[in-house]
């Protein structure tokens, strides 16, 4: 019985850490606005290349460049496997909140391009982040 409740444990333990990889980038800064959003201002964030099987953590900054404190409403993704931590407290003018994603290349391979929609109080106009990756064979 205890051989079994090991190797399954075992068995468990495999299957979890299977090929996934956790890689850190970023380091972007987003100014958010009013006026950065009439003007339609998107972002695109090209995290290269990927490998198959990989989980990649983008960790970046939303400025709030207006003159009103800055409230996230909404964040919305294009995919599963696109998900996003952000602070949920306002923003003052001038400061800075905290925002990340992780992109989960399992099961994908070539050119991947995900959007990442930010609702804010400064305008029915989401700012877009676009996020590309190249996912490649191990």
């Amino acid at each position: 019985m205890r051989f079994v409740r090991a190797a399954l444990i075992a068995l468990v333990l495999t299957a979890c850490t299977g090929r996934e990889a956790t890689v850190t980038s970023g380091g972007a800064v987003f100014d958010i606005s009013a006026d950065v959003l009439a003007a339609r201002s998107d972002t695109l964030v090209d995290i290269g290349s990927v490998r198959a099987g990989e989980v990649v953590r983008y960790d970046a900054r939303l400025r709030n460049t207006g003159t009103e404190p800055l409230v996230i409403k909404n964040i919305s993704t294009s995919c599963g496997c696109t998900q996003v931590e952000y602070e949920k407290q306002p923003i003052d003018p001038d400061g800075e909140g905290v925002f990340s994603f992780r992109f989960d290349s399992r099961g994908m391979w070539g050119v991947q391009m995900k959007l990442i929609e930010i609702y804010t109080s400064a305008s029915a106009r989401p700012y877009k982040v676009m996020v590309q990756a190249e996912v490649t064979e191990n």
